[in-house]
């Protein structure tokens, strides 16, 4: 896996269109989910989600809170900038924060019918006064959503799951509101009201209108609208059961080796990884394999055990596809429900529904940037499967004329790219200590960016009052011409017991400014990876170049959310950007990661300090040219599949009819070069489309990549020259991170790179395929 960009937002009605958009309270991102080389582990989004519907938890129907004021006095909502983490973590089980979500819902509900009754065509008459109500709720909301995501517990389980149902149903009364669409829509077609507005406003204008219709409120009372209804809050719930499924069959997995000589060519760091492994899943001795990717990429990479490959291999395709937790049914109901929603929308498939909100608008456009990257690449992944085969015969002892399985390509690449840039994985992030590699990241933001970043001290943050869910999280002030921006919350470190895998961006709060009396509130965001934990208490994090590549992609949707200078909370940051344009900032930083005078100031041996040698720098420079083509097919395969299965596919009704992984291998024949297994049921662990944010979206990848590397494009124009480099940084810092979701992203891009078309040619360029 690489890295999950999926970024969570904050509460708005416009679509939740995956991880972009949100629904009541913010659909994910991006990291997040946002990966180049597979999935991101998806990051659960700010949307609604419940548990799995059979699990049996026991209800807590304690008196509400009966005031605003006793609501305001929950640690949920009191707070500015800065949660009370030590509060929350203590306080987030189910008799205490059932009850006061529920007052909380109680309380909007009854405020915005009282509102209701008196909305007028103006911009404060309906989304002006809107505004501090949905931020109240997306705050509180975004703090039980983040805690699920990086201190999960069955009480955080328990408390969403009790909550949610009713969340859903205040989403759909608040989108399906007659009087609200009736003034927004005559605000719009009014003539003075409407050119009054800034053109932000007129964009949020436009997007809720969109929201509100994709939220149903065009259809008529009676069966067609309930039958909106159940589907909305069944899909709601069904997302979060497939999640936990996937959370629940990670954990569940442990494979224990007691023979250290069955784990040959794992390096001596490793081994020990796997060791402390054990003792966290309560294994008394030998060395303990599991799912979690910190685990399992490295074993698939480095173990010469072929046969210990295979088994876990196939452990991992096959993960969250039987018994209790097997998601195959969910999927089929996932898609089957989508389809009939977007039918009832007018739409003729779910894929269309999901592309009218996004930049590429139509299914053919998004395919036919598929078709073009895959036409580009496909010869050189057949070559490079070629020089792969024919290495593991030459090196590695593979039978002549047997293909190589899937669990041999992870563990015969790397052999492969050690045999050319003789330099393992383990050896390279010796080279990459945390603090030396933060440091470099921020060493790019001020010097390219403009952009200064410093950690703040504990002395800080006990006086500003600010309290962290865990003992190893940082916090950081960001700053611009010495003038405070924002802040973030830095989550480096894998807990599998507790957290999520994957990484990604979640805001904490949106930039706004309050029209009656002009004060600012800043931006806020979460930044969460899970790289190694240090080894000891005198030891650094040693990254993988993966976990150094992750970092800097997170860090670009931070800077994007960070950096805005839009006044209202609907399209600061990150908010409003279309969901195929939001990975442009993101993957853009991650382009420094492969220049040398860049890998140079961010390595350096984590014990001598010694600089990294120059040839490993020039692996790592040509690195993401190695087997570029065979990594996009892998991508452009589940791009491709998302599309088929929200628009030609029909979910089974009876047995023998085609099921979603007869589509998955479908697709697989043109787009996998390496035999499939019968039994892969990889779409079971697919969260990014069934949990997450990318349904009919996860062509964005590829979609905001190529603007991503054309935008890397205009800094390579400056050819070293460091003012021009600056001005360029700075076009960028006043265009694609500071007009955020405001602004159309063809006229961000335009007044940017002075263009409207993006060159397809700069990201094959990048990976040498052209």
């Amino acid at each position: 896996m690489h890295r999950i960009g999926l970024i969570r937002r904050r509460f708005l009605v416009t679509n939740p269109i995956t991880t972009t958009r949100r629904t009541i309270i913010a659909t994910q991102v991006k990291r997040s989910l946002i990966h180049r080389s597979s999935p991101r582990p998806v990051t659960v989004p700010n949307t609604l989600r419940l548990l799995p519907c059979h699990r049996k938890m026991t209800t807590v129907t304690p008196s509400h809170p009966t005031s605003t004021k006793n609501l305001d006095e929950s640690p949920f909502l009191k707070w500015d900038l800065f949660p009370d983490f030590e509060t929350l973590v203590s306080q987030v089980k189910p008799e205490q924060a059932v009850p006061f979500f529920k007052a909380l819902l109680d309380d909007t509900r009854d405020q915005f019918l009282t509102m209701e009754k008196n909305f007028e065509p103006t911009w404060e008459s309906t989304i002006g006064q809107l505004a501090p109500l949905e931020t109240k709720l997306s705050r509180a909301y975004g703090l039980l959503s983040h805690l699920n995501g990086v201190k999960n517990s069955p009480e955080l389980r328990s408390t969403l799951e009790q909550v949610q149902p009713e969340f859903v149903k205040l989403n759909l009364l608040l989108n399906q509101s007659e009087a609200k669409f009736k003034a927004l829509e005559q605000l719009k077609a009014s003539g003075n009201n409407w050119a009054e507005l800034d053109p932000v406003q007129q964009r949020i204008v436009d997007k809720t209108l969109l929201a509100m219709q994709h939220a149903g409120i065009g259809l008529p009372a009676g069966k067609d609208k309930e039958r909106f209804n159940e589907i909305s809050e069944r899909l709601s719930q069904l997302s979060l059961s497939f999640s936990n499924h996937i959370l629940d069959a990670t954990k569940a997995y442990k494979k224990v080796i007691d023979n250290a000589e069955d784990l040959v060519g794992c390096s001596p760091a490793f081994l020990e990884s796997l060791q402390k492994n054990a003792k966290a899943n309560d294994v008394e001795s030998g060395y303990c394999i599991t799912l979690d990717y910190p685990i399992y990429g490295p074993l698939m990479m480095h173990c010469a055990n072929r046969s210990l490959r295979e088994e876990v291999y196939k452990a991992n395709i096959t993960k969250a596809s039987t018994g209790d937790l097997d998601n195959e049914p969910l999927i089929h109901e996932i898609l089957g429900l989508r389809q009939e929603k977007a039918r009832l929308l007018g739409y003729k498939t779910y894929a269309d529904l999901s592309l009218a909100v996004k930049m590429a608008h139509d299914v053919p456009t998004a395919e036919s940037l598929l078709d073009e990257l895959f036409g580009a690449s496909i010869n050189f992944a057949r070559k490079e499967l070629d020089a792969l085969t024919q290495f593991a015969v030459d090196h590695l002892k593979h039978p002549e004329g047997e293909p190589l399985q899937p669990w041999d390509t992870s563990f015969v690449s790397e052999q492969y790219r050690q045999s050319l840039y003789k330099y393992d994985e383990e050896t390279i992030s010796h080279y990459f200590a945390f603090p030396k590699v933060l440091q470099g990241l921020f060493d790019v933001a001020r010097e390219v960016l403009g952009i200064d970043v410093r950690e703040m001290a504990s002395s800080e943050l006990d006086k500003l009052g600010i309290t962290k869910w865990h003992a190893d999280v940082k916090v950081f002030e960001v700053s611009e011409n010495g003038n405070v921006k924002a802040y973030f919350y830095g989550d480096f470190y894998s807990r599998p017991a507790e957290k999520r895998s994957g990484a990604w961006m979640d805001n904490v709060t949106s930039r706004t400014k309050d029209p009656a009396t002009g004060h600012v509130t800043l931006p806020v965001a979460y930044l969460i990876c899970n790289q190694p934990p240090p080894k000891d208490e005198t030891s650094p994090s040693l990254m993988k170049f993966r976990d150094v590549e992750t970092l800097f992609h997170e860090f670009g949707h931070c800077l994007q959310h960070m950096m805005t200078r839009v006044d209202y909370a609907d399209a600061s940051g990150i908010n409003g950007v279309e969901w195929d344009f939001v990975e442009v900032a993101s993957q853009f930083m991650e382009n420094f990661c492969s220049e040398k005078e860049w890998l140079d100031r961010l390595s350096g041996h984590y014990q001598t300090g010694e600089a990294m040698p120059q040839d490993m720098a020039d692996a790592l420079v040509k690195n993401r040219e190695f087997l570029s083509g065979m990594a996009m097919l892998r991508q452009l395969h589940f791009a491709k599949v998302d599309l088929a299965l929200h628009s030609t596919f029909t979910p089974p009704k009876e047995a023998g009819e085609p099921t979603a992984f007869d589509v998955d291998a479908e697709v697989a024949k043109k787009t996998v070069l390496v035999p499939r297994l019968p039994q892969d049921r990889f779409l079971c662990s697919f969260a990014h489309i069934f949990g997450g944010g990318y349904a009919a979206g996860y062509y964005s990848y590829k979609y905001s990549e190529t603007f991503s590397a054309d935008a890397y494009g205009a800094f390579e124009e400056a050819q070293g020259d460091k003012l021009a480099i600056r001005k360029v940084g700075q076009r960028y810092r006043d265009t694609v991170l500071a007009l955020g979701g405001g602004t159309d992203p063809r006229d961000v891009w335009e007044a940017f790179r002075g263009r409207r078309e993006v060159d397809v040619h700069a990201l094959l360029r990048h990976g040498g395929l052209e």
